[in-house]
């Protein structure tokens, strides 16, 4: 049992605007707070790790499908594009890789992958299996963010006669994205799990009060997703995750 004097130190190091959320669910117990504080951080990292597990997959199944779509753009200008989809983007790809415009400075998603990929490169010691190896395709991948990813997908509209939008990542789904789903290609399903996700990862990171988040809503959001790609990837998933049992040993109080 942790001694007064611990728990006092260790609860005045949390602030007291976050910590009055678990005070709250404890009965303003203090000792009891600072328990479910505990549950909270390994809720957190179960959730990380079902994130990160969900963005593997997910991008490695989008990434195929963008360079196939890519390399069978017709060139431009005597810009032949290739399979490297990331670097040298062709039509609504350029512009959702390049956000901005209306007067904003345009930002290159690229530009900003590399960059940390090149810092990755530069911070491998002799003994990495890689050590010296330029920079590729595969590392810039592993640099993109979650939110990029929700970026390419489509989203409900109301305006269009399909029903999704808005038009570049509508064109991407339609001749390319759909194919990364065989099991559930409905665009508003995948972009909706995937938007569900991109928000929980900020929330996760930063180690916000999940005391009244129903977090097997977003294990089976996971699950889903991973089962539109593949039923066998979620069948792994959800053998494997921990979200669960830490879930079941949430400590309750009188």
């Amino acid at each position: 049992m942790i001694q007064d004097s611990t728990l006092s130190t260790v609860t005045s190091h949390i602030t007291g605007a976050r910590f009055s959320t678990y005070l709250a669910h404890a009965g303003n117990d203090p000792r009891h707070a600072l328990k479910l504080y505990r549950w909270n951080i390994l809720m957190s990292g179960a959730l990380q790790e079902s994130l990160g597990i969900a963005e593997v997959f997910l991008r490695n199944t989008l990434d195929p499908q963008l360079q196939a779509w890519n390399s069978a753009q017709p060139p431009r200008l005597g810009n032949v594009y290739g399979a490297n989809w990331i670097q040298n983007p062709a039509g609504p790809l350029w512009t959702l890789l390049n956000p901005g415009g209306n007067g904003r400075r345009r930002r290159s998603v690229y530009q900003q992958a590399f960059n940390r990929a090149l810092q990755d490169q530069r911070k491998r010691p002799p003994t990495h299996r890689r050590h010296r190896h330029a920079v590729d395709h595969n590392d810039v991948l592993a640099q993109l963010s979650f939110g990029t990813w929700d970026s390419l997908l489509p989203r409900k509209d109301s305006v269009d006669p399909s029903g999704i939008g808005p038009e570049g990542p509508r064109k991407l789904w339609t001749e390319a994205l759909h194919l990364g789903f065989p099991h559930h290609p409905d665009p508003i399903a995948v972009k909706y799990w995937v938007e569900r996700l991109y928000r929980l990862r900020n929330r996760v990171a930063h180690l916000e009060p999940l005391c009244d988040t129903d977090v097997l809503s977003y294990h089976r959001t996971t699950a889903r997703l991973l089962r539109s790609i593949d039923p066998a990837i979620a069948e792994w998933y959800s053998g494997i995750s921990r979200v669960p049992a830490v879930y079941r040993s949430k400590p309750t109080f009188p």
